[in-house]
């Protein structure tokens, strides 16, 4: 799997954020999966898990006029054929066009499609600096 078979894959992963689809955004996950911030900690075991906790992430997404997801930032690390991990730089930009928070993540990724409808699919993410942005912001997360 290259790098812009990865890029292709956050492409398709920010246009599913961007229309807050949470079915979409969950298609792109294998399950289970952990999820890590500066803050707190999520395991869902199952697609249905992650969809249920999607109603409180889109409405909070919702109330701070949130507009588009956009990479700013993409680099590729293979670790195996069958794992890999992608780190990538988001801006969150609102109605308006303009900037609401920037952030880093990092994903690691099952990339052979076992178990899972896609290939590559995220098994994991390590938010490093999400909390603190919207904490400098002044925006309590209550998703």
């Amino acid at each position: 799997m290259t790098a812009s078979d990865i890029r292709a894959f956050f492409d398709g992963y920010a246009r599913a954020f961007t229309a807050q689809d949470a079915v979409a955004i969950c298609d792109h996950y294998v399950f289970p999966v952990q999820i890590l911030s500066e803050d707190t900690g999520y395991v869902f075991r199952t697609k249905e898990e992650m969809l249920a906790d999607m109603t409180g992430f889109v409405a909070f997404y919702d109330k701070v006029d949130f507009a588009e997801a956009r990479i700013a930032k993409f680099a590729f690390q293979p670790l195996s054929p069958t794992f890999g991990q992608a780190h990538l730089d988001w801006a969150l930009i609102n109605k308006s066009g303009g900037p609401i928070i920037d952030f880093q993540t990092t994903y690691t990724l099952r990339l052979d499609g076992k178990g899972s409808a896609t290939a590559p699919a995220i098994i994991g993410i390590l938010a490093h600096s999400e909390d603190s942005a919207w904490k400098q912001r002044g925006v309590p997360i209550d998703w």
